[in-house]
């Protein structure tokens, strides 16, 4: 994943009108910046924050369907299957049939898949960490309850 472009000295004095008071544009660029840090913090790894979802979606749920990772991740299958295709070539994630529909698939993590992941998985607190270093734990605790809320995941988790 590339880095994000760095602002130009010029940038700073841009009227940008409304759009620092508008949630939508901020999360936009939370987002990109959330990007940044996990490329940075998972150099060389060769996982993408959505493979990341995608690898941990499948740890917690052995045997999760297609559809399933998707809904979870509000994602369209095709875009699932995209990021799917390196996962599954290296090994990492091992397709298997859905009992009583052909049609239907489903996934597991190989044991190499598991293990790599378990390696790699303590290193989302970094990231998080990193990203969210400007808040105390009350308005770190606050402000993912607000994205929850946003998200439509303020029920039970």
């Amino acid at each position: 994943m590339r880095p994000l472009p760095q602002p130009t000295p010029e940038a700073a004095t841009v009227d940008r009108g409304c759009l620092d008071d508008l949630a939508g544009h901020l999360l936009r660029h939370a987002f990109l910046r959330g990007q940044q840090v996990f490329a940075e913090v998972f150099e060389g790894e060769g996982l993408t924050p959505f493979q990341f979802m995608v690898m941990e979606l499948v740890d917690k749920n052995p045997g999760i369907t297609h559809r399933d990772v998707a809904s979870a991740m509000s994602s369209v299958p095709s875009v699932l299957t995209t990021a799917l295709k390196p996962l599954l070539a290296s090994g990492q994630l091992e397709r298997i049939a859905v009992d009583g529909d052909g049609r239907r698939v489903a996934y597991r993590l190989s044991r190499q898949g598991r293990d790599s992941f378990h390696a790699l998985r303590p290193r989302i607190a970094k990231a998080e960490d990193r990203l969210l270093a400007g808040f105390d734990p009350a308005a770190r605790s606050a402000f993912l309850a607000a994205l929850r809320s946003i998200a439509g995941r303020s029920g039970p988790r």
